[in-house]
């Protein structure tokens, strides 16, 4: 049972758990940190480490030649260095999200990865997973909405290790054993992403360090910054969450007081286990199931936010326009944001007192056709009677972006805000053991962390404060309504037809593993098999063979039917695509043909331009359109030894979703 079956048990008496024997929860819980004592990281020293091009050694290209490496880095004063992996100049200094690199269109980026990897990961590694038999230090670097041939897109088997071992489709090594990846650069400004994908442990590399920020910029946001319409190329604003070990675990061999702990035990036991465990898998009366340790777990959502890499910053503003480039870069975790006055300590949000709009200008996929104003005033999490959520401020899913900008012109000097989080986790139903915060409800019973006191951590509602410092120089030239009028018209967004698309039906599903853990997977309107009750199933595995095959040129509509509980962000390597509606349906009458409940809606207004990963809900069909156009390179690109065609991935990001198993090949033939 998992924790939205338990909280029903509870309903129906479950009180009688208070006179069962204590029990050792395999979960650690990060020690009371104080809030809003260290300042955001920024760009350059001392904050988030630039790569450095070299624009010499190939005409016309920046090359960056860098490395993947161990070093610490302190989250938090009041925690020790942890152990991370990241990446960084070759032979530089290692920081937190470093390897940064700003790009610029039609430029070609060239990377040169060199893995300086040890052998042991600083994370519990779980082999039974698809893909996990390799070594632990294996890498494949995936620039996140990348426009690059799949040679370069860093492929979940296109990995390699310092040794000589590599995946199946890694055809990108060069002769001195590192791996050359191409970027040529042909898209509009936005923010992106580079980090790990290899097969059976991205979630593990990506959690310990292995990511970082790709900013691409073109004539029009220069011609935007020139003009006085944009403030600046934007504050970063890397969303994250982190648990840390208490030690308190003589179990967990993986690291010390200070360094990240991840889950290695899948807590199942009814009536207080975290996530479902198939019945036909669960021993009576057990306390451990016949299953590995460490064991992968469907999702982890860690106790700690930290924002560019540090735990509960604080940053100093003028009354003055900024403008941020946020990114959810968490596991599992969605967000919604908002922004609030702090109450008299600065350290809580005063949930009364909104703070000023929030004005988004792009997605992942670059500009908005027009800004969009939220914050005004804030909308905190709100629910339809099928629990999907229906009213929220700036709602974010794991690999969503958003390029916004705030106005503090009007803020008194001396004012303290609050960034804040209610989005509950897992997204949409949610679980009390995940959400943090002040006064929280004590859950040391089943297996959570005690009442959060103000003013300290566990906190994942509070997340940045925003301290407002006098004027200095003249004000700002114009109110954010003038400096707007200056963004319109941007870049136009091509409307892609619909009328003469082919149309894929597909589906997203849940199931149990041979284990009888909990899995996720994607799939096809067409009956795969049956599950391990014996039921039809739609979903697929991620080495079966494909069956999303477009040909280069090709115009898709996709419709995606969510079988499961959960809300998947869905992302799309190689293409950006336009939503076209979400409609409701009934998942229980589903036979490969859907039985629609309502009317189709539009897509947000801050969803109307170009997209790479798509929030899509339970029990709801998801309708977006795409074109597989391939990148123009000056070199002959192979196809896939593995595949045919040239192979690409689309999947969940949710990171143990992606991992176990709900990823699949898109292959785009010639």
């Amino acid at each position: 049972m998992n924790r939205r079956e338990f909280l029903r048990w509870t309903a129906l008496g479950g009180a009688a758990l208070a006179f069962r024997p204590r029990l050792a929860w395999a979960f650690s819980q990060t020690v009371k940190l104080r809030k809003f004592i260290q300042p955001l990281p920024g760009l350059g020293a001392g904050g988030i480490p630039l790569a450095t091009p070299d624009r010499a050694s190939i005409p016309g290209t920046d090359l960056y030649t860098i490395e993947a490496g161990e070093y610490r880095h302190q989250f938090h004063p009041d925690l020790p260095p942890s152990r991370l992996w990241g990446y960084a100049d070759l032979n530089g200094v290692h920081g937190y999200l470093g390897g940064l690199i700003v790009a610029t269109r039609d430029r070609p980026v060239r990377l040169r990865v060199h893995n300086r990897l040890p052998a042991q990961h600083p994370l519990p590694v779980d082999r039974t997973l698809c893909g996990a038999e390799g070594p632990d230090n294996r890498i494949a670097v995936h620039l996140h909405g990348g426009f690059v041939p799949w040679t370069s897109d860093g492929g979940p088997t296109s990995w390699f290790s310092p040794g000589n071992l590599q995946g199946e489709t890694c055809l990108n090594r060069n002769p001195d054993g590192s791996a050359e990846y191409y970027y040529p650069n042909q898209q509009s400004a936005r923010l992106m992403w580079y980090h790990d994908h290899a097969m059976g442990i991205t979630r593990l590399n990506a959690y310990a360090g292995l990511a970082t920020g790709y900013l691409v910029t073109d004539d029009v946001e220069q011609g935007f910054l020139s003009g006085g319409a944009l403030p600046s190329i934007g504050i970063p604003l890397v969303l994250q969450e982190k648990t840390f070990v208490d030690g308190k675990d003589p179990n967990y061999t993986w690291g010390q007081v200070g360094d990240l702990w991840y889950p290695y035990l899948y807590e199942w036991q009814s009536p207080t286990g975290r996530w479902d465990y198939a019945p036909f898998a669960e021993p009576p009366g057990a306390v451990s199931g016949p299953l590995p340790v460490p064991s992968c777990v469907p999702e982890f959502f860690a106790d700690t936010p930290v924002v560019n890499g540090a735990a509960y910053p604080y940053l100093e503003v003028q009354p003055r326009h900024y403008r941020f480039r946020i990114l959810n870069g968490s596991q599992a975790r969605f967000y919604n944001l908002q922004l609030y006055y702090a109450d008299a300590s600065g350290a809580e949000a005063n949930l009364g007192r909104p703070g000023p709009a929030m004005v988004q200008i792009g997605t992942e996929g670059g500009f908005l056709p027009a800004p969009v104003t939220l914050n005004a005033p804030p909308q905190p999490i709100g629910f339809d009677p099928a629990g999907n959520a229906v009213r929220y401020t700036l709602l974010l899913a794991p690999a969503e972006r958003a390029d916004i900008v705030i106005d503090f012109s009007n803020v008194p000097p001396g004012s303290r805000l609050v960034l804040y989080n209610d989005a509950p986790a897992p997204f949409p139903m949610g679980d009390p053991l995940n959400d943090y915060f002040t006064g929280d409800p004590d859950q040391t019973a089943a297996g959570g962390a005690p009442t959060t006191r103000a003013g300290f951590g566990p906190n994942t509602r509070t997340l940045l404060q925003f301290r407002v410092l006098p004027l200095q120089g003249a004000r700002d030239p114009a109110s954010y309504d003038a400096i707007a009028r200056g963004l319109v018209p941007l870049p136009p967004v091509p409307a892609l037809d619909p009328a003469h698309a082919k149309v894929r039906d597909l589906t997203l599903n849940e199931d149990f593993d041979e284990l009888g853990r909990l899995i996720q997977r994607l799939g096809t309107a067409r009956q795969a098999g049956v599950d391990s009750q014996g039921l039809p199933t739609w979903g697929r595995n991620y080495m079966d063979p494909a069956t999303e095959t477009p040909r280069a040129g090709d115009v898709e509509v996709w419709r995606v039917f969510n079988l499961t509980g959960d809300t998947h962000p869905v992302h799309f390597h190689l293409v950006n695509v336009q939503v076209l509606s979400r409609q409701p349906f009934d998942p229980g009458a589903w036979n490969g043909k859907p039985r629609f409940t309502g009317p189709a809606r539009p897509p947000d207004a801050n969803e109307r331009g170009w997209k790479e990963t798509v929030r899509m809900n339970p029990g709801e069909c998801t309708t977006v359109i795409m074109r597989f156009d391939l990148p123009q390179v000056p070199f002959a690109v192979p196809q896939s030894p593995r595949t045919g065609g040239y192979e690409y991935v689309w999947h969940c990001h949710i990171l143990e979703h992606e991992e176990h198993d709900m990823m699949r090949p898109l292959v785009v033939t010639p």
